[in-house]
């Protein structure tokens, strides 16, 4: 067991799935003891390996999963101090709006303590439809944080808005929210 405050990262599948191991492994240097899920969408982006290396855990990758503590994987994310995912694709958005539990991700979600998070990327197309719309704004109502997008250049090689936040950006914020909730101690100004 760890004293250190638990911050579960739920990986969707997209272009922007390498962002998700940068923010593991800051979150890790920021002393937070990262767990992972990824599901089938982010290990076509991302090898589990790499996020075993930068947090020291084996990511949960399946839904029947058991922590050697003999508690079922997916319930982690309830003693978690957060909950982030990303990049929140827009099939992902719609499995956490609508509560199915089918792959790591989505069911972990499901346990997911008060301070969650979703850091939208996708194409602008896919961001501006109304489907996309409506589900965002249902995990709002459901009181998850979105934390972006941004407009800057996408994978298909121009700007627009869709690009997931810089994961040093996500991380701020968890980290602000946090120590607001004096669920970490407030840091000392330099």
């Amino acid at each position: 067991m760890t004293d250190l405050p638990e911050l579960v990262v739920g990986v969707g599948g997209g272009a922007a799935t390498f962002k998700a191991v940068a923010f593991a492994s800051l979150a890790r240097q920021a002393g937070f003891a990262v767990h992972t899920l990824l599901g089938r969408g982010g290990r076509a982006f991302v090898r589990p390996l790499s996020f075993t290396a930068v947090t020291g855990r084996t990511p949960i990758t399946t839904t029947l999963a058991v922590d050697p503590d003999g508690t079922a994987s997916h319930l982690r994310p309830a003693r978690a101090a957060a909950f982030v995912v990303l990049p929140a694709t827009g099939d992902l958005i719609a499995k956490l709006a609508h509560g199915h539990g089918d792959c790591p991700v989505s069911l972990g979600a499901l346990s997911a303590p008060e301070r969650r998070y979703f850091c939208p990327a996708m194409n602008d197309r896919m961001w501006k439809n109304p489907f996309v719309r409506e589900n965002v704004g249902r995990l709002e109502q459901a009181g998850w944080q979105r934390i972006g997008p941004e407009t800057g250049p996408l994978a298909e090689g121009y700007e627009a808005i869709g690009r997931m936040t810089e994961p040093q950006d996500v991380l701020r914020r968890i980290v602000q929210d946090l120590e607001a909730a004096r669920v970490l101690p407030a840091r000392k100004a330099d």
